[in-house]
């Protein structure tokens, strides 16, 4: 997460906050800017998904409850913040708080980016913002892909935490009786737990992140083997035997299933070209649905689906609802706000994947 006291104000902020007229009020900006990282600094999912509907002004408004505490957010850093009539400062702010999550380190902003690319939709939603949500979360996507298969460190000898008994120490010249022999064993104490703590701290992290790198290992080897035998576990065919409407939502659906940590590797779109997904020929998005047996989609996993932030799964509730066919095609699209145009394979595999992770590590 963000620390708040630290983190220098992003060099584009000024520019961004711009656009709602704050001109040089620097008491103000500044006051913005705090509640940016207060958010940044403590969201979930649902701060997320709220976020996101408040920046693309989507036809699902974000909840009564998760727009009073944005703005309560700001209201609590500026008294002068108004708590109605100024929904562009909101969307124009929950830009900005995206766009931040997205750069922290660690890939804490992973899940945000992909939810900014899935309900972007390969460009069939725009927002009116002043920064390119897109381009941000293509890169905290690929930073966290890298971070995630960097080898760990492990920790040497020059880093061995030592306890502090010099206060200890001091107390028992100080004062030389039982009394002073008591508090210097409490401080020589209270230093030990310190320094074990510490110890077990930068243990739990290492072992941590090894086992992290272990399971990233499994998931490229299985993936590798996935990709080497080219037979589907769900359809049990050959890859090239698989209709190729249904092809993108098949791989893309396997390879979710063998992603250990979000957002998946960065080389996902080369495994899904090299199964046989192309960026050629265009599939529209009713007929990669429709195509699919009815026992796979209700395999999926549809609990927590949103209409904004994973609206192909979404699509597939709607085709279940009206038992196949077009019929679910035109209320699906007017929900949304997505058209049932054609994609190529390799951006419907690759939004797919997307909200599987989306689903998966919710």
């Amino acid at each position: 997460m963000v620390d708040s006291t630290a983190r220098e104000m992003h060099p584009e902020f000024a520019r961004w906050i711009s656009v709602i007229g704050f001109g040089d009020e620097v008491t103000r900006r500044q006051a913005r800017w705090e509640g940016v990282l207060a958010v940044a600094d403590d969201f979930d999912g649902e701060t997320i998904e709220a976020l996101i509907r408040l920046a693309y002004q989507t036809k699902q408004k974000a909840s009564a409850e998760a727009i009073e505490s944005f703005r309560k957010t700001f209201k609590d850093i500026d008294e002068t913040f108004e708590l109605y009539g100024n929904d562009r400062e909101l969307q124009v702010l929950a830009g900005i708080c995206l766009a931040v999550i997205m750069e922290l380190d660690s890939g804490e902003g992973a899940t945000a980016a992909l939810a900014v690319t899935t309900t972007s939709f390969s460009g069939a939603r725009n927002s009116d913002l002043p920064m390119d949500l897109c381009v941000f979360a293509e890169n905290a996507i690929l930073k966290a892909a890298e971070f995630n298969r960097k080898r760990p460190v492990l920790v040497t000898t020059s880093g061995v935490v030592k306890a502090d008994f010099e206060p200890a120490i001091a107390k028992l010249k100080e004062q030389t009786d039982a009394a002073g022999m008591i508090l210097a064993l409490q401080l020589a104490s209270s230093a030990t737990t310190s320094a074990i703590t510490q110890a077990t701290q930068r243990q739990t992290r290492t072992i941590k992140s090894i086992c992290n790198f272990v399971k990233i290992q499994d998931e490229e080897l299985q993936m590798l083997w996935w990709l080497i035998g080219q037979h589907s576990t769900d359809c049990d065919k050959a890859f090239d035997a698989i209709p190729a409407e249904l092809q993108p939502l098949v791989f893309a659906k396997e390879l979710s299933d063998s992603t250990t940590l979000t957002p998946g590797p960065a080389s996902i779109k080369s495994l899904l070209s090299r199964a046989g997904l192309k960026s050629r020929k265009k599939i529209s998005i009713s007929s990669a649905i429709n195509s699919a047996a009815k026992s796979w989609l209700q395999g999926l996993d549809n609990a927590s689906i949103s209409p904004v932030t994973t609206p192909l799964h979404f699509a597939i509730q709607r085709q279940l609802e009206t038992d196949g066919g077009d019929a679910w095609v035109q209320n699906w699209a007017a929900v949304t706000n997505i058209a049932d145009h054609e994609l190529t394979p390799m951006t419907l595999g690759t939004l797919f994947y997307r909200e599987r992770l989306l689903l998966l590590f919710e």
